[in-house]
């Protein structure tokens, strides 16, 4: 019997054979692919299932405590369990399950979702089948509706500008994208399941996974701590305090062990209020990229709902405004990002809204987080190729998925070779099973910087981007100069930071104070001289908050600048980029105004190519339609087959040399700051100065979804017990000593703003709409910097 469920249905699925497809690896116990057959409410239905190999990253560790403090990481080689798929012959269906023992988690059939669990340990035994609605109310010690973390206010430009009618989650444009996540158990959760952390840890994060999959996003389990004997943090039931420590404890212990690019706290203890989750704002790819999440469910899929929203927040996402749609019904409850976690099928999101889908697009355009580009690892992070699983793997001319699925007729699914009379099955160049002629455009330039790409004729992918030789001009031929694909302008930074914002003055620079400087030494932050005023901070007025979540405002010759203020120092946004222009034949490098001659001496590129090409970023030749690198002298109709060969070889070769320069490029101008309070916003920092007032935090006077937003749920169970008797987590190979800070750490850096932070409001069960009212108490006078913007869930 399930206590935790009103009412079930029981069944025993069926394991169809011969359909089952496993790697070329033969060692592994569950295959690639599987189907079952079940009865969900008296109709039979056959769940098309297939591994999720992006669950497990290359390089994952797992890592617990002995009990006189050691730690111990192991690195398993992860044969798991966790599947994901569809309903065969059913739109829109979805499913996300375990098979470890028994079927267990979530498959949504004809718009209906359906949860699944065993009865037994077998799959061959009865398993419990039941919708959402039948779960058991959970209790709670307060009145409160659950709620996922309430905005307080919300900005009518942002509601406005991401209302959308569409309920499509539709994939963001441009290269699928990796989040490689690292999860943090505390000791409480660890008390209340024991052995099972593990399992239900990876059953949700398969979850989380398939929601974001619709976006073009994976999410990947990097790593996961399990604290067994003791808490390595305060763990304070206070949500937003909970969230501060564990940020802290990630800057000052977890990055420095494992890479990764998000992290979630879960923890076994109850929020106080109706809390079950916080996370900060446009953080993603930054120090503060995580979230603390109360496992508040029985069912694993609950904990991963909370997980993904929170994640959203992470990712620039704001609760979903009145209109904002998602799913086949038009419903609007049913959504990631609703800000109400309601009951039944609402407290188990399906899709992501149109509204979230324009936010997301917004924030990677404006924040262009580096971190999500494609591992270098992903080919090998399940056990080897296998046939059918929809991924291009060593020694394998297409795939097209299981045979029952592929509809290309390019391939042959079940061999994974093209069919007969077929040149290719996919690509930009491709059409119709056949390659494209050379000098169709297959992909087109994307500004004033970048080149269009032309199919050669003789590969179906198109090939490598390029851009416009750096230095070119670029906006009007007068804005800027060309820089690896951008054209960076003071003007653009500003738009990155707000759509709202335009250009200020640079004089306040002179100082050499932390948010008026043109970099630091190892001493004190530097003045910027005349020449180069406009490579230091970047100064911006306009009407709207910043992507970071807080400004600081004040004036200079009487206008009010805005400088963006962030947490994160790695990300350099309250900078001048790189490369923007600074005077006649001038750009900026590392908060200098330089010539242009640090681009590299000018090459004649129509001598060089043949005048069949022009020179790109890289000072080699981009050919005209038709014509072959590496000079344009000859055309690809006129190359023999064994040098077009050696040419698409040598081109894909410095296509993954440039990618492992430009990732290792990447992390080795990554540095932190010195955390210190801001001597810039405090009143006896500032010298006086007779144009320039001293700088004050200023809150919106419209209501925002960038103000500090609190938000509650309300559990809707009691507690699973304790269980008799834990089951320890072997010891393996390598132990250190825990770092294990003081059982109480400050919290950080409260907002400092001068409007008063709000306060939860009762709020009645109704459709997810902006508050039209929220207590508030008074906020301190203006202190240090404003921390990011967190949201709560309840």
């Amino acid at each position: 019997m399930l206590s935790h469920v009103e009412r079930y249905e029981v069944v025993t699925p069926r394991r169809l054979q011969g359909r089952q497809k496993r790697s070329l690896q033969d060692n592994q116990l569950y295959p690639d692919t599987i189907q079952y057959q079940l009865a969900i409410e008296g109709r039979n239905h056959t769940m098309n299932l297939e591994k999720n190999r992006n669950l497990i990253g290359k390089g994952y560790t797992e890592t617990h405590y002995l009990e006189d403090g050691k730690r111990v990481t192991t690195s398993p080689n992860e044969e798991h369990c966790y599947y994901q798929g569809h309903i065969e012959g059913m739109k829109d269906s979805s499913v996300s399950v375990g098979i470890c023992s028994g079927i267990s988690g979530y498959v949504r059939a004809q718009k209906q979702v359906y949860l699944i669990e065993p009865l037994g340990q077998s799959e061959d035994g009865g398993h419990a089948v039941y919708r959402p609605e039948d779960l058991k109310t959970i209790n709670s010690s307060s009145n409160t509706p659950p709620l996922y973390d309430q905005d307080q206010a919300q900005d009518p430009r942002l509601s406005s500008l991401f209302r959308s009618r569409s309920w499509e989650t539709k994939p963001i444009a441009g290269p699928q994208k990796f989040v490689e996540l690292f999860v943090v158990v505390d000791n409480t959760e660890y008390k209340l399941y024991g052995s099972k952390t593990k399992s239900r840890v990876l059953g949700a994060i398969n979850h989380v996974d398939k929601l974001y999959r619709a976006l073009n996003i994976r999410v990947m389990l990097v790593g996961l701590e399990i604290w067994t004997y003791r808490d390595y943090m305060d763990v304070d039931t206070k949500s937003e305090t909970a969230l501060d420590h564990f940020l802290l404890w990630r800057q000052a212990d977890l990055l420095k062990r494992i890479k990764h690019d998000n992290a979630q706290f879960l923890t076994g203890k109850d929020f106080d209020g109706d809390t079950v989750g916080l996370a900060n704002k446009f953080a993603m790819c930054t120090g503060n990229s995580g979230g603390v999440n109360q496992d508040h469910h029985d069912n694993p899929i609950g904990l991963a709902s909370t997980i993904a929203h929170e994640m959203g927040h992470n990712f620039g996402l704001s609760h979903d405004a009145e209109g904002c749609m998602c799913g086949p019904s038009y419903s609007s409850g049913n959504c990631v990002m609703a800000e109400k976690l309601r009951t039944g099928n609402q407290a188990f999101p399906e899709f992501f809204s149109g509204c979230s889908v324009e936010q997301l697009a917004e924030f990677m355009a404006r924040a262009q987080p580096s971190c999500l580009s494609r591992p270098s690892s992903i080919t090998n992070i399940a056990a080897g190729p296998s046939c059918g699983n929809n991924l291009l793997d060593p020694g394998e001319e297409c795939d097209c998925g299981p045979v029952e699925e592929c509809q290309n007729p390019c391939c042959d699914a079940s061999t994974c070779r093209l069919t007969e009379g077929s040149q290719c099955a996919q690509g930009e160049c491709c059409n119709n099973c056949q390659l494209k002629p050379a000098g169709g455009v297959c992909r087109k330039s994307a500004s004033d910087c970048d080149l269009p790409e032309y199919c050669t004729g003789e590969s179906e992918q198109c090939p490598e981007d390029s851009f416009e030789m750096n230095g070119k001009p670029c906006y009007d031929q007068a804005q800027g100069y060309c820089s690896n694909g951008q054209c960076p302008t003071h003007q653009q930074h500003c738009w990155r930071l707000d759509q709202s914002w335009i250009r200020c003055v640079f004089q306040s620079d002179k100082r050499g104070i932390e948010g008026a400087n043109c970099g630091r030494d190892k001493f004190s932050y530097i003045p910027c001289t005349a020449p180069n005023l406009k490579c230091g901070s970047m100064f911006c007025e306009g009407g709207g908050e910043s992507i970071s979540g807080k400004r600081a405002d004040f004036r200079l010759f009487g206008l009010v600048c805005k400088l963006a203020v962030d947490d994160d120092k790695t990300r350099n946004i309250d900078m001048v980029p790189k490369g923007t222009k600074c005077g006649p034949n001038k750009v900026c490098l590392d908060n200098r105004c330089v010539d242009m001659s640090v681009y590299g001496k000018k090459e004649d590129c129509s001598k060089k190519c043949n005048n069949n090409g022009v020179c790109n970023h890289k000072n080699e030749c981009h050919c005209n339609p038709g014509w072959a690198p590496p000079y344009c002298d000859l055309q690809y109709a006129d190359l023999p087959q064994v040098q077009i060969g050696i040419i698409a070889g040598v081109c894909a070769a410095l296509s993954i040399l440039l990618t492992i320069t430009a990732v290792t490029t990447g992390l080795m101008k990554v540095h932190s700051a010195p955390d210190k309070l801001n001597p810039m916003f405090q009143d006896g920092s500032v010298e006086d100065r007779p144009q320039i007032s001293a700088p004050t935090f200023m809150a919106s006077t419209a209501t925002q979804a960038y103000a500090s937003l609190v938000v509650t749920v309300t559990p809707s169970r009691a507690a699973p017990q304790p269980p008799k008797k834990l089951s320890p987590v072997s010891p393996t190979a390598q132990t250190e000593p825990a770092k294990l800070l003081p059982p109480s750490l400050p919290p950080l850096s409260k907002p400092q703003l001068n409007a008063a932070k709000p306060a939860p409001p009762p709020v009645p069960p109704v459709k997810p709409s902006p508050l039209p009212a929220a207590r508030v108490k008074p906020s301190p006078p203006p202190l240090p910097p404003a921390k990011p913007q967190t949201f709560r869930l309840t």
